[in-house]
């Protein structure tokens, strides 16, 4: 049996239900049938597939040795799982000049399913046969969160060399590990060398455990490499905090390149696999064997793997406390576990649209506003609420100023966020002043609220830095409120805006601004009344306080049925 047919056997049986698959890893199988269907009906398709560059890197992986467990010294024989992955990053290529089709590599495991084993094997191969081929010095980098964790993998290259054939052609030490014929190296990158960003051209760059990486530091140094076949692979597991780039931008935009429902996003040179815990059964003990047969291709597949595994499903139902890290490591499932955070992000994403259910024009909109102390960010949000049969529902706009570049390079480096992006793509404005210029606030506002016909109803603040504002639009004729930022001012805004989000019926467009605010929030309790803290927040908040801003009056917004009203005064009642 050759590995395409290998592939696509293995590629239909999941999908039919005879391999135990998630939603996810069923619409890679589906792309790779696609794909190789494109292949055999389309004579334009720009790819091929190659059964000899296939083969050659599960020969290359026989060559290596495991390196722990009962297998230990013993060669690589790669699982059909595993070539599904491998094998098309480097069976498939391109038809106009024979070189790998894919460019980038993403794949979500559970632990202990041979992550590192995989980035290794990679890496030696590309310093060896990929630099010979292209006759090039291919530098090859690793990088983790920590030096430690960048040594993970750099030393896990070193351990399949031990007891194997290709042991002599690497020069393995410390700092380095180099093909001796082509002088092509593997250096384990630190936090110092992701902060230069400069000095490196890498032909493969492995971002070991993703998830953990606060910013996109390490993942930039791949853009622009000037390299025939360059290769960025990122394999990691779920993780904790869903406002970090791995949940926030990665994992969403490869799942979105699976998703068979949205065909405008394409990526043709990115390969995408996930393997997770179906997302939305809930763990129970029917549950379970479906859910870490999804999460764990190769761990689940032999039974001292299936007992670890169960063992700590065991421990974590007991002791509930271990039951996140339980979630994440063992059934690779993204769960919010910030100490004391506001937003359950998934639920909050959920709340996402890409088109408004209703037209807002002629409503009445609340308007919400954070005025910074003069110097940092100011935000404003705008809330409508309507009604969805009985249900009342809320759409939410955001927008966000800053004074001037100077500052706006100082949140960059401070916060690690593109906000030069969010500036190009509309949700901040730089308003180019010394001080925030309230007035190019408020005409921000006037001009939202005109260009969509909407009403206002309230223009809410909070009194500190806004006096002169709000003294200024009393007297215009609008109707200021002022909002305390205290515990008792704020509690059941904050508690109702959470409570209506967990609901489904708070709605908004895409704005990661306004998402990068809503992750940060963390809560402040006194004497059961509950507010966002600002003091523990050392990312920003400004954009949740103007929605629980706003939100705070829309709550008590009355609706009134214009046609009631004509009957009434069309009747004899009065």
């Amino acid at each position: 049996m050759t590995i395409r047919q290998e592939l696509t056997e293995y590629a239909r049986q999941c999908i039919d239900g005879s391999i135990i698959s998630c939603t996810k890893h069923k619409w890679a199988c589906m792309r790779f049938l696609s794909d190789m269907e494109r292949l055999a009906d389309d004579k334009e398709y720009p790819y091929t597939w190659s059964e000899p560059e296939a083969q050659r890197i599960v020969d290359w992986f026989f060559l290596l040795r495991h390196s722990k467990g009962v297998l230990a010294g013993k060669p690589i024989t790669l699982t059909t799982a595993q070539k599904f992955s491998l094998c098309q990053i480097y069976g498939w290529r391109r038809k106009s000049d024979g070189l790998r089709r894919f460019n980038k590599s993403f794949k979500e495991v559970a632990r202990k399913n041979a992550k590192s084993q995989e980035e290794a094997g990679v890496i030696l191969y590309e310093m060896s046969y990929g630099s010979v081929k292209n006759k090039e010095i291919n530098e090859c980098y690793c990088a983790g969160t920590k030096r430690e964790q960048s040594k993970i993998v750099f030393n896990e290259c070193a351990n399949l060399l031990k007891g194997s054939p290709l042991a002599v052609k690497f020069k393995c030490g410390k700092q380095l590990i180099e093909h001796i014929k082509t002088g092509s190296f593997l250096k384990a990158l630190s936090k110092e060398d992701g902060q230069k960003g400069d000095g490196t051209n890498p032909a493969v760059l492995v971002l070991d455990e993703y998830h953990q990486h606060a910013t996109t530091e390490f993942y930039d140094l791949a853009i622009g490499s000037n390299t025939k076949e360059p290769l960025l692979m990122i394999i990691t597991t779920a993780g904790m905090d869903l406002n970090l780039p791995c949940y926030r931008q990665e994992y969403k935009y490869c799942s979105d390149i699976l998703n068979p429902d949205k065909p405008d996003i394409v990526n043709d040179e990115y390969f995408v696999d996930i393997f997770e815990a179906e997302p939305g059964v809930q763990l129970t003990d029917e549950t379970y064997d479906r859910l870490a047969e999804m999460s764990n291709p190769i761990r689940a597949s032999y039974p001292e793997g299936r007992k670890k595994l169960r063992d700590d499903y065991m421990v974590a139902k007991q002791v509930p406390e271990k039951m996140t890290a339980f979630l994440t490591k063992a059934l690779n499932t993204w769960v919010q576990a910030k100490q004391g955070g506001y937003m359950d992000m998934a639920k909050w994403n959920r709340c996402r649209v890409d088109k408004l259910p209703v037209d807002i024009a002629g409503r009445e909109v609340y308007v919400g506003f954070d005025m910074s102390a003069k110097i940092d960010l100011t935000s404003v949000a705008f809330v409508i609420p309507f009604k969805d049969g009985e249900t009342v529902k809320y759409i939410l706009f955001s927008h966000s100023f800053i004074p001037n570049r100077e500052k706006l390079r100082e949140r960059i480096t401070v916060d690690k966020m593109p906000y030069d992006a969010w500036e190009r793509n509309g949700w901040l404005t730089v308003t180019d002043s010394e001080i925030v210029d309230q007035n190019a606030v408020m005409r921000y506002v006037k001009a939202f609220c005109g260009s969509n016909k909407l009403k206002i109803a309230s223009l809410c603040f909070d009194p500190a830095n806004a006096s002169k504002l709000m003294l200024e639009l009393s007297e215009e004729g609008y109707d200021v409120v002022e909002v305390y930022q205290s515990h008792k001012s704020l509690n059941e805004a904050t508690a109702g805006f959470r409570e209506q989000v967990y609901c489904g019926n708070v709605i908004y467009l895409n704005n990661p601004l306004l998402n990068f605010a809503m992750g940060n929030a963390v809560l402040r309790v006194n004497n059961g009344l509950i507010k966002i803290d600002k003091d523990a927040s050392i990312r920003r908040i400004d954009p949740v306080d103007a929605a629980l801003c706003a939100f705070k009056m829309s709550m008590y917004h009355e609706f009134i049925d214009m046609t009631d009203v004509d009957e009434w005064l069309k009747s004899d009642r009065w």
